[in-house]
């Protein structure tokens, strides 16, 4: 839905399309998919936004019609044949903490602890075994998903007791444990994160280490 789009997919792709290198293949494949989606959305949306869609149509890259009022509407696909059982059930669960992390996170803004997201450090734990392993499989890209500083897995996450033997369940009745605060050290001016530490060079004074690998790694995204 446009819900998701705007206010997940975008949100969480911000990152890895503004601050990682031009040329990473974690940038080129949200930049895949973001022209997918354009492509798609601008035709569709054509009849009821001529002018706006028209405009866009112009800018987006690669070869086509003069105009979107020409061009075709997306040609349907096969849903099934694109469909993952497993990824969706992976992704329901990690959609579940990403919520109740953001639940926290209001209620640090509402306080006034904290702005952005970006302010905060997060440690995330949770009752179930295979949810457990999902949020270790996914730790490095967590910080991503809920779009702060830094995660940290609590006790319960960190273990591996059970977790390859129980059945992933539905969710009923899993418990998060969330505790989030003002994350610790140094602002990046480059990514806005808050690092432990930042380069003191005299070519990226202040930046974080992820951002100088990513101006050294042959292109700068942005």
């Amino acid at each position: 839905t446009t819900v998701d789009l705007s206010a997940f997919y975008a949100d969480v792709s911000k990152d890895r399309l503004y601050t990682f290198a031009a040329a990473s293949p974690e940038r080129r494949s949200a930049q895949t998919a973001m022209y997918a989606i354009a492509d798609g959305l601008v035709r569709l949306l054509a009849p009821i936004l001529p002018v706006t869609t028209d405009e866009l149509w112009r800018h987006l890259p690669g070869t086509r019609e003069k105009s979107v009022h020409i061009a075709e509407f997306p040609k349907a696909v096969d849903l099934a044949a694109w469909r993952d059982e497993g990824l969706e059930h992976r992704w329901a669960i990690l959609l579940e903490a990403r919520s109740a992390v953001n639940a926290k996170l209001e209620a640090l803004r509402e306080k006034k602890v904290i702005g952005s997201s970006l302010q905060a450090s997060v440690t995330i734990d949770v009752d179930d075994a295979p949810a457990a392993a999902l949020l270790r499989r996914y730790a490095d890209t967590l910080p991503m998903l809920f779009v702060v500083s830094s995660v940290t897995l609590g006790p319960g996450a960190t273990s591996v007791e059970g977790a390859l033997t129980q059945a992933p369940g539905d969710g009923s009745g899993r418990q998060w444990t969330i505790d989030a605060a003002p994350a610790r050290g140094e602002k990046c001016p480059r990514c806005w994160r808050v690092v432990a530490a930042v380069s003191a060079a005299a070519d990226s004074l202040g930046l974080c280490e992820r951002c100088v690998d990513a101006m050294t790694a042959g292109g700068v995204a942005g």
